[in-house]
């Protein structure tokens, strides 16, 4: 064994984790979690604001969704209520007993309140009896937006409230959409300074700028994943996407302020994609008025902005500065090849190569 390659093999083998580590990563980030692709990461912005106008009364407790203006009803003690479907027939009854859905409603199956099979045909309601529920959710067309145009509108659902006839109302209220060339400008900017390094022909800075950026796109990417996740709207796939972007990042991290040198690049590469993709999921921000996060939709924006510019900027300087240290250097003799960083002599190589 040659001393280049058993230099080779004394790095590697005196860092063990290092190299778990990057292994594991690789494998991590080589597709989507499976838990992940059976729960809908939820919705990260919307036109809408939805509102019920009386949420509380002696009868029931109401709310809608932001994120799907999916509705819920809750029932109060004592009470029985019943919805009313798009052709006025019953299509499911809060009492006592719990929740009853009825089977021969074209309603029910519509609004999901039904699976797949359970519908049947009858002139009369069939109820089907969920005992000790005692609310129900559903999606109405009556409530799901407002005609071109329109900035602002009003919706009723029909009920009947202890044998009375009643109504949920509400409102719907249309934003407009942010100003998408604004943000696009602000990235430029961004991407114009994350490339100062490359414009000023410095490739001094390239390898420390890659690295900062790298730590810059990580931060900006928990701080989305956490804004996203203990939002009052984020669903059972936005914990665990936000979960599993936090622990990508950690490993990442950990490579790139613990790790040998030698990974340190690769590893700012691997953080600056993982802050672009993170940042390039939440991209529906820019496009719609209302960002379902706890942060102020500007600040989320701002976040989300670094995340793309602070990530893509990362990789494209680690990438250049894995090529740099990774060329021939300059005293490298022209009768000399270079092969997986190791510097041989050309009669050598070919010698090799009909030997191999």
């Amino acid at each position: 064994m040659t001393a280049g390659a058993q230099s080779c093999d004394r790095t590697w083998s005196s860092h063990p984790r290092a190299v778990v580590l990057a292994v594991v990563a690789l494998v991590a980030l080589s597709g989507p979690p499976a838990a992940g692709a059976h729960l809908r990461s939820g919705t990260v912005a919307v036109d809408y604001a939805a509102s019920v106008v009386r949420p509380d009364t002696s009868a029931y407790a109401a709310q809608i969704y932001q994120s799907d203006r999916g509705l819920s009803l809750a029932l109060k003690p004592g009470h029985v209520v019943v919805m009313l479907g798009y052709l006025g027939e019953p299509v499911f009854r809060l009492d006592a007993a719990g929740l009853s859905v009825n089977a021969a409603s074209p309603t029910a199956a519509v609004v999901g309140l039904l699976r797949k099979g359970q519908r049947i045909t009858a002139s009369t309601p069939r109820w089907r009896l969920q005992r000790g529920r005692n609310s129900a959710v559903w999606h109405d067309a009556r409530v799901q937006g407002l005609p071109p145009g329109v900035d602002q509108g009003a919706w009723s659902v029909p009920l009947t409230v202890d044998g009375r006839r009643a109504s949920l109302d509400g409102e719907l209220h249309r934003f407009p959409a942010p100003s998408l060339w604004v943000w696009l400008g602000m990235l430029a900017g961004l991407l114009t300074a994350g490339a100062t390094p490359l414009l000023l022909r410095r490739g001094d800075l390239v390898r420390a700028g890659a690295i900062r950026l790298a730590i810059a796109a990580a931060v900006a990417s928990v701080v989305i994943a956490l804004a996203f996740a203990f939002d009052a709207y984020a669903s059972p796939g936005t914990w665990i996407e936000g979960f599993d972007e936090i622990v990508f990042i950690a490993v990442g991290l950990g490579m790139l302020l613990r790790g040998p040198e030698n990974l340190q690049v690769p590893a700012a590469i691997g953080v600056g994609l993982l802050g672009l993709a993170v940042g390039l999921i939440k991209g529906a921000v820019f496009l719609h008025p209302i960002v379902l996060a706890i942060l102020p939709a500007t600040a989320t924006r701002v976040v989300v902005l670094a995340a793309i510019g602070a990530g893509l900027t990362a990789a494209a300087l680690g990438c250049m500065s894995y090529v740099e240290t990774s060329a021939p250097t300059p005293d490298t003799k022209p009768d000399q090849g270079t092969y997986a960083g190791v510097t041989w002599p050309r009669e050598q190589s070919g010698a090799r190569r009909r030997g191999g």
